[in-house]
Order: C-alpha cells, then structure tokens, then sequence
C-alpha cells in the first residue's frame, strides 16, 4: 500500500508547502468567457498563469519546487 503512504506524504508536504486562495469571477462576463477559453486549451494551468501574473506584479521571482527552501 505504498500509493496510500505516497499520497498522504504529497497531502502532507502541500499542506506545508503551499497556500491556496478562492477567486471569484462573474460568469457571464467577458473575463469569464477568457477564463474558461483558456481553461480548455492544453498548455499552462490557470493556476500557474495567475502565479506569474502575480509574481510580475509584486516583482518577485516566479516560485517553483526547484527553488524551495523548505524541508519536509
């Protein structure tokens, strides 16, 4: 049963390792329609989009596990 182990280990180290934010977004609006546009293509995640999108404006390096400092 090592893929139950190896799942909680991964829960356990996000938990640590990463916070999560809820955005919301009006549905039937222009930013909507983009949003679920760019949701169905293959490629980036919106998560990571709004990661560098962030990380531009706060002038920051864009986060990545290479570069974690943080142990398990």
């Amino acid at each position: 049963m090592s893929g139950k182990t190896n799942t909680a280990s991964k829960r356990m180290y996000n938990k640590k390792a990463y916070s999560s934010h809820l955005y919301v977004y009006r549905k039937n609006s222009e930013l909507g329609e983009c949003i679920r546009e760019f949701k169905a293509k293959k490629g980036t995640s919106l998560n990571y989009l709004i990661t560098k999108l962030l990380a531009s404006h706060f002038d920051t390096t864009i986060p990545s596990p290479e570069t974690d400092t943080f142990v398990v």
